[in-house]
């Protein structure tokens, strides 16, 4: 294996690892208006992520930095196509970041708008992610011959979807929407675990018929666009498919600690299936499959790979074991904790204990 394809498998890896971490970050933002009867309810709901979910966002700067690093073309050519809708998810990751700092420092009439604010983040993200990623496997037009002075895209933001990008979408979010949910059937407080189990046994059939949905499409796709084998797309379609199946099958009998195994299971099948399906293409042409870019044209120079390689062995691990520290002692944390108290329930807990 070349060292292009190797890096193109692990930012795959990187792109796994994010939307298993902040998918159920997503989840309990989504659910928000579900699981939560009062503005008092939501805050112990956001309270179960407040310790991690900053550090979860760690690796979309990471699998973003690395695709920069180790294909250029493909990271400017797809951001080049995708810039409106990207506006759009930075905006979205931005206000959800307010969300979090703000909501416990507003007044009463305030927090229902952040809150408001998180869930619409927190749906918007996966749907972007899920139409951005997709449409690398739907086809582009790009030119994948096109000099290093030339515009390698040539469409509209537009183009990005189609049935199969949108159902893309539609699954990244619903499988967001059920690993958030079997999340907080582990994690949220006592007082609301039962109802948070309930809703995860609501949510989880239509929730995997649409990912198992996206599986099935994905080979189909492969085959007709990038004329992938379906055998091959079809293991990590398969595992997928099989793990969601599961989850479904835990969650209904309430043992949301499986179906959560089960679900983060199936986010690292959701991108392998892409990722094997697109190889060794990075972006498929809708122009032809010839016009298509490929990994050995995308990637950086040899030296590049190598130096980011060590650098990698090095940091990689580091970050790991911060995040494996900061779940080891922050996640017996949680649930325990009450909200932040806003400025006006500071004032009045203070009067009333004078």
């Amino acid at each position: 294996m070349e060292l292009a394809d190797f890096w193109f498998f692990a930012i795959g890896a990187f792109w796994a690892t994010y939307l298993v971490l902040e998918g159920f970050d997503f989840g309990v933002g989504m659910m928000l208006p579900l699981d939560g009867r009062n503005e008092d309810e939501r805050g112990e709901l956001l309270e179960t992520i407040g310790p991690v979910w900053d550090a979860n966002e760690v690796w979309l700067l990471v699998a973003g930095g690395l695709t920069f690093a180790a294909f250029p073309v493909w990271y400017g050519t797809w951001l080049e196509g995708a810039y409106l809708a990207l506006v759009v998810l930075i905006v979205a990751l931005l206000l959800r970041i307010l969300s979090f700092e703000w909501r416990g420092r507003a007044g009463a009439k305030w927090r229902g708008f952040w809150s408001k604010v998180n869930t619409t983040a927190s749906f918007l993200a996966p749907l972007i992610w899920g139409v951005a990623l997709t449409a690398l496997l739907a086809g582009l037009p790009v030119d994948g011959g096109a000099r290093i002075d030339e515009d390698r895209y040539l469409g509209t933001v537009l183009d990005f979807f189609t049935p199969y990008t949108l159902l893309g979408g539609v699954s990244l979010v619903a499988l967001c929407l059920f690993h958030g949910a079997v999340f907080l059937g582990i994690r949220a407080p006592e007082e609301l675990r039962g109802r948070a189990s309930a809703r995860a046994r609501q949510v989880a059939v239509p929730c995997a018929l649409i990912v198992a949905a996206w599986f099935i499409a994905t080979v189909a796709v492969a085959s007709s666009t990038a004329d992938r084998p379906a055998w091959l797309v079809g293991i990590p379609a398969a595992v997928g498919c099989v793990a969601i199946a599961y989850a479904t099958f835990c969650a209904l009998r309430g043992d949301d600690g499986r179906a959560f195994a089960a679900t983060a299971l199936t986010v690292v099948s959701w991108v392998a299936a892409l990722f094997v399906a697109l190889f060794p293409r990075i972006i498929v042409s809708s122009l032809g499959l010839d016009q298509s870019i490929t990994i050995a044209e995308a990637g950086s120079s040899q030296y590049t790979l190598v130096v980011m390689t060590v650098g990698a062995a090095v940091l990689v691990p580091v970050i790991v074991l911060y995040q494996w520290w900061g779940f080891r002692t922050l996640m017996s944390r949680l649930g325990r904790a009450q909200p932040p108290l806003a400025p006006a329930d500071r004032v009045a807990s203070g009067s009333n204990n004078q």
